[in-house]
């Protein structure tokens, strides 16, 4: 008979991360029921066998306090087996700090950039004594799985992980009726660098003076941002449709999908274009290269060069030939991204604890 325990898993993370990552755990076979301690439930779906611990969202590290306080309150629960965790910092401190009065075994996921920013930045010591606690790790490609093993973490407990995905809202893009050039999804901050995507549309606008570009996502530079579209002339070719709770219906017009970030893990927004048929435009950052391979499934450009950008937005305009070539490839990847994909990596630390 299958021994059952309960996972807590703490987390910030926006409401689709949230939903997507917790999916394939709470209907593990192995989890009886999995706490989730955050500050709301807004996920973009109901999330079967769990309960909600939630944390007023007051001060910062009056809130961070609360959720420690509830951690550990759940950790002397006899039947909770394991604390899950997304970001080391702060939610996986917090779920080591409160596992280890009770020995409960604790996973690290690191989703992005936090390997980068956090792990490898200036608290970095102070990160890996914290991390080297962990009794398994996932990652979101082999890149930073060998970054970690050479940093001296254990090579055995640590898993690429992909970011997973609900197949069935995602259904496949028809190409031949996208009315969006390109789209970007994600926040208006300065590392996504979405001027140069800006900029490199005023090239794409030139030869093809009817391109539009779709914005998805609000954030401190939105009114820069549209102010640098304006004085580029794109009023017209470039909707700023701001923050989406369900960006499918935005992907599936899209010809193309836009990461030109200076810094990133492996972005969920790209997983959505990719099991939505729509080709990736991006930077070689974070674990990207692990996925898309330049003029294979995707095209890949050096960040802050929107002359590269443009190219290679024009070469899938004026290529039709390359353009079904590449996107037959996009597609062939979509099942590594399912739920059943991601239960097959839990089911590698699960089955040890049970």
């Amino acid at each position: 008979m299958m021994n059952k325990f309960e996972v807590v898993c703490c987390l910030g993370l926006g409401d689709a991360q949230v939903y997507n990552h917790l999916m394939p755990i709470a209907n593990h076979p192995m989890v009886s029921k999995l706490w989730i301690v955050r500050t709301r439930k807004s996920e973009t779906g109901e999330i079967p066998n769990s309960e909600y611990v939630l944390i007023p969202d007051v001060w910062k590290p009056l809130r961070l306090l609360n959720m420690l306080k509830q951690c550990r309150r759940l950790a002397r629960r006899r039947e909770v087996g394991a604390f899950v965790s997304f970001n080391p910092f702060p939610y996986g401190l917090i779920s080591s700090m409160a596992a280890s009065r009770s020995g409960k075994p604790v996973h690290f996921g690191l989703i992005g950039s936090d390997w980068y920013r956090d792990a490898k930045s200036g608290v970095g010591g102070f990160a890996r004594k914290r991390l080297s606690k962990g009794s398994f790790f996932t990652v979101t490609g082999k890149g930073m799985r060998e970054e970690m093993i050479a940093d001296g973490f254990d090579g055995d407990k640590i898993r690429v992980l992909p970011h997973s995905i609900d197949l069935d809202a995602y259904p496949l893009a028809d190409p031949a009726k996208s009315d969006y050039a390109a789209i970007y999804v994600g926040k208006l901050i300065k590392l996504k660098r979405v001027d140069t995507i800006i900029q490199a549309f005023e090239r794409v606008v030139a030869a093809h003076p009817d391109a539009k570009l779709c914005i998805v996502g609000r954030g401190p530079l939105e009114g820069e941002l549209k102010s640098l579209a304006i004085s580029l002339g794109l009023e017209k070719n470039i909707d700023f449709v701001g923050y989406q709770n369900n960006v499918q219906p935005y992907l599936s017009r899209a010809k193309v999908n836009i990461i030109a970030s200076s810094r990133e893990g492996f972005p969920f927004s790209l997983v959505e274009g990719i099991c939505s048929g729509v080709i990736p435009i991006a930077t070689p950052v974070g674990t990207i290269p692990d996925k898309i391979q330049d003029d294979e499934n995707g095209l890949i450009f050096p960040h802050d060069d929107s002359a590269a950008l443009a190219s290679c937005i024009l070469r899938l305009l004026d290529e039709p030939d390359t353009c079904k070539r590449i996107r037959e490839n996009v597609i062939m990847m979509r099942d590594e991204f399912s739920y059943n994909a991601a239960v097959e990596i839990w089911d590698s630390w699960f089955n040890v604890l049970a």
